[in-house]
């Protein structure tokens, strides 16, 4: 199994022409709910694989110090 990770850029410059257009803001927002669900799937999946599995990938043990 492998495991892509996908890197975008926070911001990138805006032109002139779409600095302050309607659809430039919709762009965004649509931009920003379509990324976090898709962290979410994400995470949803990994948490789903089992601690063995999860482990030989290299994720590590949830930090169970307790005070």
């Amino acid at each position: 199994m492998a495991i892509a990770l996908e890197h975008r850029p926070v911001r990138r410059a805006l032109s002139t022409r779409d600095a302050g257009s309607l659809a430039h803001l919709l762009r965004d927002i649509v931009g920003r709910i379509v990324s976090a669900w898709q962290r979410h799937r994400a995470e949803r999946e990994l948490e789903s694989m089992s601690y063995d599995l999860r482990k030989d990938i290299g994720f590590r043990e949830a930090d169970r110090t307790t005070r």
